[in-house]
């Protein structure tokens, strides 16, 4: 079936923005990102949404993603369960695994290209209570834009209603809307270095946890 021109415009969109974030991406100094990242973990870190979940899905991080080793690490020491994606090969769905450790002698390549553990239990959705979202940019309503695979928006809309889910990006990777269609799927809340964002007003996900 040809694709429809509304849909080949939300993707031109999509490919315009994808386009943008290289290039601000390019454009920015490693040492700016790792500072970024410090504090965009330490924000989720002190979150409400962070301290009750026992079962924390995270991401092993590419470079033009926030490194959220922080965030494993506190989790590790705080006794939760810490899982990562992986992609088989010849399915186009991500499976979750537990890991003990981020180290890269404990990672190879997915069937997508991805670091992710080389053994680890598999992790029911179901179990999970927080998924921090990786996207090349977000906006405001929780509007995600992914790298084109569609592996997160088929995960995400799997998961049942009681997962929290934390998109999380720099700050220069927010827009003011995100074109969507029918097959992605927005998260939550989205958390960068200088703010949070929730999807639903009324959402308290991302407050500190000493908030009254």
């Amino acid at each position: 079936m040809d694709a429809s021109p509304a849909s080949d415009g939300i993707t031109e969109l999509k490919d315009a923005i994808r386009a943008a974030m290289r290039a601000q991406f390019s454009a920015s100094d490693g040492d700016d990102r790792a500072a970024r990242s410090t504090s965009i973990c330490q924000r989720l870190i002190s979150s409400r949404v962070f301290e009750d979940a026992m079962t924390v899905m995270l991401y092993m991080p590419m470079r033009s993603e926030v490194d959220v080793i922080g965030v494993a690490l506190e989790a590790f020491r705080r006794g939760k369960t810490v899982c990562l994606p992986r992609v088989e090969p010849g399915r186009d769905t991500m499976s979750v695994v537990a890991t003990r450790s981020f180290d890269n002698d404990e990672m190879h390549p997915d069937a997508a290209g991805v670091r992710s553990p080389r053994g680890g239990a598999r992790v029911p959705e179901a179990a999970i209570d927080l998924v921090v979202v990786p996207g090349v940019a977000f906006d405001l309503n929780g509007g995600r834009l992914g790298r084109g695979g569609g592996f997160y928006d088929r995960f995400l809309s799997s998961l049942p209603t009681t997962t929290a889910t934390i998109g999380i990006c720099f700050d220069w990777q927010i827009v003011d809307v995100v074109p969507a269609d029918s097959r992605d799927t927005p998260v939550h809340a989205v958390v960068t270095d200088r703010r949070v964002a929730h999807r639903t007003p009324t959402d308290r996900l991302l407050e500190p946890k000493d908030s009254p």
